[in-house]
């Protein structure tokens, strides 16, 4: 039976989706008022029949059947017109403290955003400054409410686990010395999106739960830390390696070894003649048909990247400066750095309009004239455009060194409507690099449906790389799409999407799934140096004129 209070969010809920349509105020405020009268019934209202609901000061008739209505059925009719012309995701930031709908309406209509996971993308972003009544502490202040909801919900991006993953290991190492842990499962593979914690463990989970009963959570048969569920697999020392291995996992990679009891995981190798394969290469279809051939020098690594593409500056919605961006850049070991801001269609992003992009090159000028030994390439970040063309004409495009395509807008699209619109961006003899080519924010939207095999074909005959994005919100394109892409002859551009300097870190995140996917150090645009590199961007230049 539903309470008093519960009835009342019914009715709130429908307030405030009214007011994000701007429907009639006068109902908006009967409603509040319905709300807060029935947060202070004592006596249960669903107990009520329709005569005796209209004898509380302050229900009506339109209120009363509502109520009886959410009594026999659990809903009502004006709620579910709302809730159809909502985006689910809403529902969910309506959930934000410091946000009413109207705020949250400027946020979906000038922004796009319609989940949590879009909206903390635009705050990583910056956006959501550039709205008005929107401050940094506002701003900060929502941030920290979405991560708290993400949480309390059953998957996680990988990114967010591993330190805490990493903190219930050196605890238990600490409390138990004599004993060996390790993590396992799909973290150690570094899946992008994970559900729990598992960890071998040569102690008894019994011994752990006693000891750590004030650091772990229980739930039934379940234990968490931190909210994270945890799943320790217990072994013995003689077989710790043994079911690290097999826990660690694909199957299809555990079935390709002949399998004996084992300390150290190595040795599972070494008596099966194969190279030690980390984990994160073990997904990959290549690797698991031949283990014997594995050589990990050929693969890329962070440690082979000279450069970083596809940044943003407070031209746009990044927040650094050209020069502060570069010179962190240099003082990370980089050669160069390919500054991309939004263009002009982006203009919730600050895009930059026409008449800014000389100053914007200018800027970029004076950054290079003060940094000796780096090199900074101008680069825009141009939108495709709804028929697949670019938001800036050729004469503005020829200006910059980098054009990366991408699609900001109009994410719903069928999988012919998708494929078309990216297949003209890749004919545009300006575009060098293809910007996270799905679109998707793990957790948080679905990349639209494409026709991978057409799209790669194009790329590779128009000389087009496409974008490996780091950020961990994204990692687009798809690991597992890779090795499809790499065997038609794709090149990759393992790219940080930074809108902060310590954002170029990201880059960490595009390595470890191009490792996943078996990108080869010879098909990552980064790895040029400065020569190289400025020599690729004169390539295509050169065929143009």
């Amino acid at each position: 039976m539903m309470t008093n209070r519960e009835i009342a969010k019914y009715f709130d809920l429908l307030a405030k989706l009214m007011e994000l349509h701007k429907e009639n105020p006068f109902k908006i405020r009967s409603y509040r008022n319905a709300y807060n009268t029935l947060r202070q019934i004592g006596e249960p209202v669903v107990e009520l029949n329709e005569n005796q609901l209209l004898e509380i000061p302050g229900i009506g008739k339109a209120i009363a059947k509502k109520i009886i209505s959410l009594k026999e059925i659990g809903t009502f009719d004006a709620l579910e017109k709302m809730l159809e012309k909502t985006p689910p995701g809403i529902l969910d930031l309506l959930k934000l403290k410091g946000l009413g709908p109207k705020k949250i309406r400027m946020i979906w209509k000038e922004l796009g955003v319609e989940s949590l996971g879009e909206l903390e993308y635009a705050i990583k972003e910056n956006r959501l400054t550039l709205l008005k009544g929107f401050g940094e502490k506002t701003q900060n202040n929502i941030l920290k409410q979405i991560l708290f909801l993400e949480s309390v919900k059953g998957n996680y991006l990988f990114y967010k686990i591993i330190p805490i993953a990493d903190d219930l290991i050196k605890i238990l190492t600490e409390k138990y010395p004599e004993e060996s842990f390790s993590l396992t499962g799909n973290l150690r593979r570094y899946y992008p999106v994970v559900s729990s914690i598992s960890i071998v463990s040569s102690i008894g989970i019994d011994i752990i739960k006693n000891d750590l009963e004030a650091l772990l959570e229980f739930k039934e048969e379940e234990i968490f830390y931190k909210n994270i569920k945890i799943h320790f697999i217990k072994t013995i020392s003689n077989s710790f390696g043994l079911d690290l291995f097999i826990s660690t996992g694909p199957e299809l990679f555990v079935e390709k070894f002949k399998l004996t009891d084992s300390k150290d995981e190595k040795l599972i190798f070494e008596n099966n003649n194969i190279p030690f394969i980390s984990p994160v290469f073990r997904d990959n279809v290549e690797i698991i048909n031949n283990p014997e051939k594995f050589d990990e020098s050929k693969y890329i690594h962070l440690a082979d990247i000279k450069g970083i593409i596809h940044n943003h500056t407070v031209w746009s919605d990044g927040s650094d400066s050209v020069f502060d961006l570069a010179n962190y850049c240099k003082e990370k070991g980089y050669s160069y750095l390919v500054v991309s801001d939004h263009s002009k269609s982006a203009f919730y992003a600050n895009g930059l309009k026409t008449d800014q992009i000389r100053y914007y090159l200018e800027d970029i000028a004076e950054a290079n004239s003060k940094l000796e030994g780096f090199k900074i390439f101008s680069g825009i970040e141009s939108d495709i455009l709804n028929d697949g063309s670019l938001d800036y004409d050729e004469e503005i495009l020829s200006k910059f060194d980098v054009v990366i395509a991408s699609i900001h807008s109009g994410l719903r699209m069928e999988k012919e409507k998708a494929t078309k619109r990216i297949l003209k961006s890749i004919e545009n003899p300006f575009t060098r690099i293809l910007g996270h080519i799905s679109g998707r924010i793990l957790l948080a939207r679905e990349g639209y449906p494409l026709d991978y095999d057409t799209i790669f074909q194009a790329c590779v005959e128009h000389d087009v790389v496409i974008e490996l994005n780091s950020n961990p919100h994204r990692l687009d394109i798809d690991w597992k799409l890779i090795y499809k892409a790499q065997d038609m002859g794709v090149k990759f551009s393992i790219n940080p999407d930074a809108h902060a300097k310590q954002e170029v870190d990201y880059l960490k995140y595009g390595v470890l799934m191009a490792q996943k996917g078996g990108v080869l150090k010879e098909n990552c645009l980064n790895i040029k140096n400065t020569e190289e590199f400025e020599d690729w961007v004169g390539e295509k230049q050169k065929k143009m004129f």
